[in-house]
């Protein structure tokens, strides 16, 4: 008879912590789920990089805001940062010579920032770009063209 009590005990003990675990809260004040993404990266017209499923970064300031920008990357193996996104579906914004507003790119011991070249938003998850690259260290440019993707770029006004 002991036993039967203890297991009813361990039993009931799980349906509740089961039935609490699952009530509804309120996920107003909670963080976006940002947790992937996609990105396409062409040098000279050659794809360089892609990957599905990357893990998205966001920034905040002091105040708790969103910032205009947002990294994706896969690991450590390679990451991008695009600052200074359009925030309008269908604007264009222009990169500047020292990358913000810009891509750059990082890859293993490769580092790329963009020069010139224009930043769309084409949708309300997708950044296309294209334009010019430098390599860190090197003098010769690439042409750039491309695209970042995630709802991470839904949250940001």
């Amino acid at each position: 008879m002991k036993k039967s009590i203890t297991l009813f005990v361990i039993l009931l003990s799980g349906l509740s912590l089961t039935l609490s675990s699952c009530s509804s809260d309120d996920d107003s004040n909670s963080e976006p789920q940002l947790a992937t993404g996609a990105f396409e990266i062409y040098l000279d017209g050659v794809l360089y990089k892609q990957a599905t499923n990357a893990e998205v970064g966001l920034i905040k300031d002091a105040q708790g805001n969103y910032v205009n920008t947002v990294s994706i990357g896969v690991g450590t193996e390679t990451a991008i940062m695009v600052s200074g996104f359009p925030t309008a579906i269908g604007e264009d914004i222009t990169m500047d010579s020292d990358s913000d507003p810009g891509v750059n790119i990082s890859s293993g011991t490769d580092y790329y920032g963009t020069v010139s070249g224009t930043l769309t938003r084409t949708s309300a998850s997708k950044i296309s770009f294209q334009g010019t690259c430098t390599k860190l260290m090197e003098a010769q440019v690439y042409t750039i063209t491309g695209y970042v993707e995630s709802t991470a770029w839904e949250v940001i006004d």
